[in-house]
């Protein structure tokens, strides 16, 4: 097996000799370049997201920062045998197959999991086991770059909401709620999902985290510091939820709304960080520096046998890939046309879905249910689209909220259902199914994994969405329009 030694390392200076250490260089070079290709449109979608979602701006500073991390621990690395290890393929293999299962599947959250799963890796592959124990955290701050998060908003939503009730009932303010509406005598207020307090909550863990690492000595201050940066802005927000509403209660709406409210939002933001901070203050405790002084020299050992096998993995991978993409087209457009059953003469309905970038849609009205059984329909060719993704809504979070979910059992589908309330008290039940590849299926995951599948094989892996509502008095009319509508 092939090898590149190199004791050298200046250790006055806390840099790598480029002479004495040119196959290191140049194999991490090669690595780089091989991630940045395989990676690139995980890279560009990443930062797309950066720039346009205010809650993951921070992900262009991660990897800066954890460079910067690892700067800071140079001495204490460079003093340790860099050795090209093989362990590293226990990350690096799963992460090149997550990102072709997201390729293929089109699921952003694979990609950029995968992208910031394997530089990482990488990073531990060239430097061998040892010498990444040092900087473990630098890499493992890496994963702040994926755009995550977003998910929980329902839930923060419900923690805000159900929070800021039982504050305002302590508080002797009548109020009545339905779903995330909370109604006082002088208004409305909805825990929207600017008001999940999410922002809040990643920000608070980055932070947190980096904190604990910079300023706190043992593991278990750290661990506690990170545990209390998870809870501390979920309970800040529901006290911010609930001044807002108390100010409102209390000026009679004349404060605590419009710009008053993002106000108060971004100010409790900083004070919110500016706790946190003043808390670890209290934990803080000093960090020995053992390694002012260093009598130990590092070295150097490639294994250029694990570069090359990983750049022609990520190579092949690379052109495979950009070979699915380009013989694969989605599937032809499917016409959506269900005149016969549609009612005419039907009023416009207020609830509609919410759906990012559908290649064609249809909303009608169930011919024989009065109008009352309301039905939307599309279709994603998933060029630039996708069928399956958390962009698309049920219902347009500004005019419903959510109050609770059910299952129903139509046949042999067991579908979930999700009961909303709009502004004005109107109550809806809707149930959502899929079709692929002329298969129904009421479940995501299920829907998702067939599309990757068929994307795999080469087919066509455009589908179908279904949304059916009707008012709560109509379920017995809702019922039997999900029978008709499966089985036509």
């Amino acid at each position: 097996m092939s090898r590149n030694k190199a004791p050298s390392i200046d250790m006055e200076v806390g840099i790598l000799p480029f002479k004495s250490n040119k196959a290191f260089y140049m194999c991490s070079f090669a690595l780089f370049c091989s991630w940045l290709t395989f990676c690139w449109q995980g890279l560009s979608s990443v930062v797309q997201i950066w720039y346009g979602n205010e809650i993951f701006n921070h992900g262009f500073f991660i990897v800066p920062g954890a460079v910067y991390l690892i700067y800071l621990k140079r001495n204490e690395l460079l003093s340790v045998s860099f050795c090209t290890t093989p362990l590293a393929f226990i990350v690096i293999i799963p992460a090149l197959l997550l990102y072709v299962v997201g390729i293929a599947g089109e699921i952003q959250l694979f990609l950029h999991a995968a992208t910031f799963a394997l530089l990482p890796a990488l990073i531990w592959l060239m430097l061998g086991t040892q010498a990444t124990k040092t900087i473990i955290f630098p890499l493992v701050f890496m994963l702040f770059s994926i755009p995550i998060g977003e998910q929980l908003i329902p839930y923060l939503q419900e923690i805000a909401a159900d929070g800021s009730v039982a504050l305002l009932s302590l508080s002797g303010i009548p109020l009545f709620r339905s779903g995330l509406y909370i109604e006082i005598p002088q208004g409305r207020f909805l825990v929207a999902e600017a008001c999940s307090g999410v922002s809040f909550f990643i920000a608070s863990l980055v932070i947190g985290s980096l904190y604990a690492y910079l300023n706190l000595a043992s593991v278990g201050r750290r661990v506690s510091f990170i545990i209390i940066s998870l809870i501390f802005p979920v309970v800040a927000n529901i006290i911010r939820v609930y001044g807002i509403i108390l100010i409102a209660y209390m000026t009679d709406m004349e404060h605590a709304a419009g710009a008053d409210h993002l106000i108060y939002g971004w100010f409790f933001f900083a004070f919110v960080i500016i706790c946190l901070l003043g808390i670890g203050e209290l934990m803080r405790t000093s960090i020995p520096d053992n390694y002012s002084e260093l009598r130990k020299s590092g070295k150097t050992v490639v294994k250029f046998d694990y570069i090359i096998v990983i750049v022609l993995i990520m190579l092949s991978a690379t052109f495979w890939v950009s070979s699915i993409q380009d013989d694969d087209d989605g599937g032809a457009l499917q016409a959506l046309n269900y005149d016969d059953l549609r009612a005419e003469s039907c009023p416009i309905s207020l609830w509609r879905p919410v759906l990012n970038q559908p290649d064609k849609e249809l909303t009608f009205a169930l011919k024989e249910t009065d109008c009352e059984v309301i039905v939307h329909t599309a279709w994603f060719g998933e060029q630039g689209n996708e069928l399956i993704s958390d962009l698309h809504r049920a219902y347009d979070p500004e005019k419903y909220s959510l109050v609770t979910k059910d299952e129903l059992l139509i046949g042999d589908h067991l579908f979930t259902t999700s009961l909303i309330v709009s502004v004005t008290g109107e109550s809806r039940v809707i149930a959502t199914w899929y079709v692929v590849n002329q298969t129904i299926f009421v479940s995501k995951t299920f829907t998702k994994i067939e599309q990757i599948k068929m994307k795999l094989l080469g087919l066509k892996n455009g589908g179908q969405v279904w949304y059916v509502s009707a008012p709560v008095s109509e379920m017995a009319s809702m019922e039997k329009a999900l029978k008709l509508l499966i089985e036509q």
